[in-house]
């Protein structure tokens, strides 16, 4: 009985550590930035011409957890901000600080997230983007951003921009994102749900190409305003990158890339230098 008990404390402590570890980052930006607001003015920026911050933001995961979404692209953000000289904020929270965030050479670059507890409807997450694009720009004085996505980030984006706002971001580049549904077979469930189109806001059925969502985001011009709009696909076995087909990922009036690269690694330098080093070159001018 004793030895049971040893086992139950020392599971217990790892699970602790491992759930520290897992929200250390948050833990840490959270702190640092409830110390900032209390011991700095928060005043907004005034950033030079032709500076743009950086967004850097995840795609689906199937726990809806904010903070796998915000660690998932953490390699990525770290990498893009070293090769470019951004000034890496990490990840963007609801306490963050204008003083945080403003600058007067270099951009920034964030993380952020938009899932909620409250809903799984794209058209919502796409409003969690707005506001983290106003506060970039309200805090840093900056006129657009930058944003890169992967995968169910680049529809929040589109979506933002058809129906929100089209003149803040400047270049828009989508990893892996399923512009025209187009999924592989494991997605036929959500295909078969949709298929004489579907009005229900979740956001894994949004993605089908079947439904109202998908269809109202790709009627007309499907790369509105003055930005920049690139593409970059996957594939791996001739048709796409295991998840999302090349096909489904092109936009018309994009410039498209393709890699050798998978859905899940090519966010991931380690293991596709090849996205970041495309993606490198897209924002240096």
């Amino acid at each position: 009985m004793q030895k049971k008990y040893k086992i139950m404390i020392i599971v217990g402590i790892i699970l602790t550590i491992g759930i520290l570890l897992f929200n250390s980052e948050y833990i840490v930006s959270r702190t640092k930035s409830e110390v900032i607001k209390y011991s700095v003015e928060d005043m907004p920026g005034n950033a030079p011409n032709n500076t743009y911050p950086l967004i850097v933001l995840h795609g689906f995961n199937v726990i809806y957890s904010t903070r796998f979404g915000q660690l998932e692209f953490k390699e990525f953000h770290d990498d893009v901000s070293k090769e470019l000289d951004y000034q890496n904020r990490g990840i963007l929270i609801k306490e963050t600080t204008c003083s945080e965030l403003k600058y007067s050479e270099n951009p920034i670059s964030v993380r952020n997230t938009y899932f909620t507890i409250e809903t799984t409807d794209i058209d919502d997450y796409s409003k969690t983007l707005n506001r983290t694009i106003e506060m970039i720009r309200y805090c840093t004085g900056a006129e657009k951003v930058d944003l890169v996505t992967h995968s169910m980030g680049g529809i929040v984006a589109r979506n933002y921009i058809k129906n929100i706002d089209n003149s803040t971001i400047r270049k828009l580049v989508m990893m892996g994102t399923p512009n025209h549904g187009g999924l592989y077979s494991f997605s036929d469930v959500s295909n078969y749900l949709t298929q004489e189109g579907s009005n229900l806001s979740i956001d894994f059925l949004q993605l089908s190409e079947n439904h109202d969502f998908m269809q109202r985001l790709n009627e007309g011009d499907e790369t509105i305003g003055d930005i920049k709009y690139y593409t970059i696909a996957g594939n791996t076995d001739g048709e796409g990158d295991g998840v999302v087909k090349e096909e489904s990922v092109k936009l018309e009036g994009a410039e498209h890339f393709t890699i050798d690269c998978s859905h899940v690694f090519m966010k991931h330098p380690t293991f596709c230098k090849e996205a970041l080093n495309i993606i490198v070159e897209i924002l240096k001018t």
